[in-house]
């Protein structure tokens, strides 16, 4: 990987809203301290010739860069905590989709605050030992959305072999532990259905 190859990597994450701790992208592309400290000034050069809104910052309580109008609030472990304790205690998603949508979160979190919730987990976990897992539901989830979101029909097909003509979604509800799809028949009957009595769907 060249030079301009890890700028432009480093531009991206800025952009994206990353707080950039220098020691952390110096270890991850092994560069030293004088190419580092390059590539901020090739940035905060292109910003100053493109006009851009945004100005490159520096934070000396963490070593870390981000651009103005793009810093996030730090996240706290105490912020993450109920959102664990609520993914795991109502056994709505399954293992697999927890550990997916928390992996985003424990990536912004700091270090002390990230390992005490990792012991949380592997707790729950000891003490729901033989629990078993739910099907995931994260991409039906999405997909479903999406067809809300531009008002497409489509043909189901149950888990349990049934199989309808077509329905139009119409919203996802969360309501007794489970995820439900609610739409209308071809007569505009009502029409809801559990998400894990879905084998699957397509567009009409």
């Amino acid at each position: 990987m060249n030079k301009s190859d890890r700028v432009l990597i480093l531009y991206e994450r800025l952009k994206q809203g990353e707080r950039i701790r220098k020691e952390l992208f110096m270890d991850e592309f092994a560069v030293g301290r004088r190419s580092f400290d390059r590539y901020i000034e090739t940035i905060r050069l292109m910003l100053s010739e493109t006009f851009a809104p945004h100005e490159l910052l520096y934070d000396a309580s963490d070593n870390s860069y981000y651009l103005s109008g793009e810093k996030r609030e730090k996240l706290r472990g105490v912020n993450v905590l109920p959102i664990v304790l609520l993914l795991f205690g109502s056994r709505v998603l399954g293992e697999s989709d927890i550990v997916s949508v928390l992996h985003g979160l424990f990536a912004n979190l700091p270090s002390e605050d990230r390992k005490h919730l990792e012991k949380t987990i592997i707790r729950i976990k000891e003490e729901n030992v033989g629990t078993q897992d739910t099907p995931s539901l994260l991409k039906m989830l999405w997909d479903l959305n999406l067809v809300i979101e531009r008002k497409q029909k489509i043909h189901l097909f149950l888990t349990d072999g049934r199989e309808f003509d077509s329905v139009q979604p119409l919203e996802l509800v969360f309501s007794n532990g489970r995820f439900h799809l609610k739409g209308a028949g071809e007569t505009g009957k009502a029409k809801e259905y559990s998400l894990t009595a879905i084998r699957y769907f397509t567009p009409l």
